[in-house]
């Protein structure tokens, strides 16, 4: 009882949310891991030059609010140096849920059904290999457009942030299934002279397969 009283109930209320589903893909992930382990794959995967393809998915849960966005991502980036690849992502997004919004006198709930289109930009850096299995720090950002204005009162094109961390696993030697959690931003940031920023902020979690082209 008193560790639910430590976490604020906006936290707790984002971590129950978290789908059942991206709990089976981790757990399929790590067996899937396991059983490969006895396999010698490359360690080149993370050596200076090739080209790097993505393809995945993305689901955010709002704090304090019922608002998730899914994102399909797909990207295309390069080794930049050992161990630090750059990329650039084309993102493919749908917000679904309400947001309260208050007044002096009352408050009520407004529907965010949405769809947007957005290019973004990723670092991905592994500082520490366990074995076939490398942890890796994202810092990312980017610029989302949608089609009716998000949040509530905000713009149709926005400011994105992603910074996180995640795990990559090896699936043969030129592929990765990567997973992960960041801290997702989105915002106009007080530009184009619009009079207020209304933000989205929630809990990211992501699953992806990375393919290193020579």
């Amino acid at each position: 009882m008193q560790l639910n009283k430590a976490i604020p109930k906006n936290e707790r209320d984002t971590i129950q949310k978290i789908p059942k589903q991206f709990l089976l893909v981790i757990t399929f992930l790590i067996s899937f891991h396991v059983i490969n382990a006895q396999h010698n794959f490359s360690s080149e995967f993370n050596e200076k030059g090739g080209k790097i393809f993505s393809l995945g998915l993305e689901h955010v849960s709002g704090f304090n609010t019922s608002l998730e966005c899914y994102s399909l991502r797909a990207g295309y980036g390069s080794m930049l140096l050992k161990n630090l690849t750059i990329s650039s992502f084309l993102d493919l997004s749908i917000t679904n849920g309400f947001q309260v919004v208050r007044t002096f006198e009352n408050s009520a709930k407004i529907r965010q059904e949405n769809f947007g289109l957005g290019t973004s930009f990723l670092l991905r850096w592994y500082p520490l290999h366990l074995g076939k299995m490398k942890v890796f720090i994202d810092v990312g950002g980017g610029i989302l457009y949608t089609f009716e204005r998000f949040p509530y009162q905000g713009t149709k094109l926005n400011f994105t942030a992603r910074p996180g961390v995640g795990i990559a696993m090896h699936f043969n030697d030129n592929k990765q299934i990567v997973f992960g959690i960041n801290r997702f931003h989105l915002s106009n940031g007080l530009g184009y002279n619009h009079p207020s920023n209304p933000a989205f902020d929630g809990l990211g979690l992501f699953a992806s397969i990375v393919i290193r082209k020579k």
